[in-house]
């Protein structure tokens, strides 16, 4: 099988674009399997992914006519590709566009679904037009890939005529930096997209009533919430500052991190807080690297979490629940888990080895069909 990937790498970073960096730099070596890329960059910054810009029209003809091209002269049978995120007309009117210039040329489709909820959207929100047209152009996959069992849906929606289920792994950052227990300070991480669908102020009016519940003041807060990662956009970053400047011993913002910052931050903190309610959510990699790093994770029980999430790895907690989340920080606190248990989890399931081994398998297994 020879795959043409039309879809994403970075720049910018987010987890659908780095699961594409790992497929086109380490798939090609399976034994039957290679492929060649198209980058189907059409997104500025994390801003700019999923919104209308007339600009993305002439670029997406332009990408979807060289992915013919070079599938044409290579010789590939197979075409992959990332379906839109729900509620993005434009990004959805895109996928039309590209399917339809590029599907005829390719003898088979495959769809990853690195973003969830699209046949919800589509039944709810949706026009018929707009359904029956996502129908046409994005129906009858050969294969559609999920990360989860619990995310089958859009895969069933559109009729693939396989659905196989990929967990998304991440690349091992070796073990962890050795935490200085105990300590009387707490640090939450809060670590991706700073944006309230993201849960970056339900965890931030967490950390704020455990320190209240604890007694602590605003001059010596116990529980301290760091948070990483870009905004969205200015309003949000304002409201956050604000918020910082009210509390500025308990909240602050590291800006965007690199490997090496974020593996010190995940040694520096006590869990992960990831209360996360965003409709696109699938498996956020911040979690699995969280894990890789051996650390508790307090997260929002949605979408594939609880696949994830597991009593020994952390605490899942109703989506937009402050105080569940406060209410699992100081369980945590009073009782600190012992180590290694998120790390093995994470070392058996959700390394990049797995990812690209189920995900050879599937296509093995279309092709062989």
């Amino acid at each position: 099988m020879k795959l043409l990937v039309l879809a994403q790498t970075p720049p910018p970073l987010h987890g659908q674009s780095v699961m594409v960096q790992v497929l086109v730099q380490q798939l090609g070596n399976r034994p039957g399997l290679s492929l060649c890329h198209v980058n189907f960059q059409l997104s500025r910054d994390n801003a700019d992914i999923g919104r209308w810009r007339s600009g993305k029209i002439l670029r997406t003809i332009g990408l979807a006519g060289r992915a013919v091209v070079v599938g044409q002269r290579e010789g590939c049978d197979t075409l992959y590709y990332v379906p839109s995120p729900p509620g993005k007309r434009g990004a959805l009117y895109r996928d039309w566009l590209a399917m339809a210039l590029c599907r005829p040329f390719f003898r088979r489709l495959v769809l990853h679904w690195q973003a969830a909820g699209l046949a919800e959207w589509l039944e709810r929100d949706a026009h018929r037009i707009e359904q029956m047209l996502t129908r046409w152009f994005l129906g009858r996959a050969d294969l559609s890939v999920v990360v989860s069992d619990r995310l089958r849906a859009d895969g069933d929606y559109l009729r693939a005529r396989t659905v196989a289920v990929v967990p998304n792994g991440v690349g091992d950052p070796g073990p962890p930096i050795p935490r200085r227990e105990p300590s009387r300070d707490f640090q939450a991480l809060f670590l991706g997209l700073c944006s309230e669908e993201k849960g970056l102020f339900v965890a931030a009016d967490a950390v704020v009533a455990a320190n209240a519940r604890d007694g602590a003041g605003d001059d010596a807060p116990r529980f301290r919430l760091v948070a990483a990662g870009p905004f969205p956009d200015a309003a949000v970053e304002n409201r956050f500052r604000e918020l910082a400047r009210r509390h500025p011993r308990a909240l602050a913002h590291a800006g965007f991190v690199g490997p090496t910052e974020k593996r010190e931050l995940f040694a520096a903190s006590q869990c992960l807080i990831f209360p996360t309610q965003y409709p696109a959510e699938a498996l956020p990699l911040v979690v699995l690297e969280a894990l890789a790093a051996d650390l508790p994770v307090l997260a929002s029980r949605w979408r594939a979490l609880p696949d994830v999430v597991t009593p020994e790895c952390g605490t899942l907690v109703a989506p937009g629940h402050t105080d569940g989340f406060t209410d699992a920080l100081l369980a945590l606190d009073r009782e600190r888990p012992p180590a290694g248990h998120r790390r093995a989890r994470y070392l058996a399931h959700y390394t990049t080895h797995h990812f690209l081994e189920r995900f050879a398998a599937a296509l093995v297994g279309l092709r062989d069909s």
